[in-house]
């Protein structure tokens, strides 16, 4: 007798993950859910090779370079930048409830 297994529904989300550049602090103090950004363009941006890593488990920096060549498309779609100051890294996050999707902003400032 063959039993099928339930497979739960998972969420992928992806977030920008935003630090100091300083190497002595590392804490995350911001996040930036990018889900709304075609992965494909996600992958062109941060310059993702899926040979080496085909489920995006690794964490991506965005580069000098990439932040130039893809500035506009950038500047459009997610939140403004410092390079300077702060460094990027976009991670994958996959979770099969909905609900426990980590929220990174505030809905009223009351919240």
């Amino acid at each position: 007798m063959i039993i099928c297994g339930i497979y739960e529904k998972q969420y992928t989300v992806f977030y920008l993950e935003i630090a100091l550049k300083d190497p002595d602090d590392t804490h995350i103090y911001g996040f930036e859910n990018l889900s709304h950004i075609p992965t494909k363009k996600l992958i062109e941006i941060f310059g993702i090779d899926l040979k080496k890593d085909p489920y995006l488990i690794d964490g991506y920096f965005l580069t000098k370079t990439n932040y130039k060549k893809y500035k506009k498309y950038i500047e459009e779609n997610m939140v403004s930048l410092n390079l300077n100051i702060f460094e990027y890294c976009l991670r994958q996050y996959s979770i099969s409830n909905k609900k426990h999707i980590r929220k990174f902003y505030k809905e009223t400032l009351m919240e």
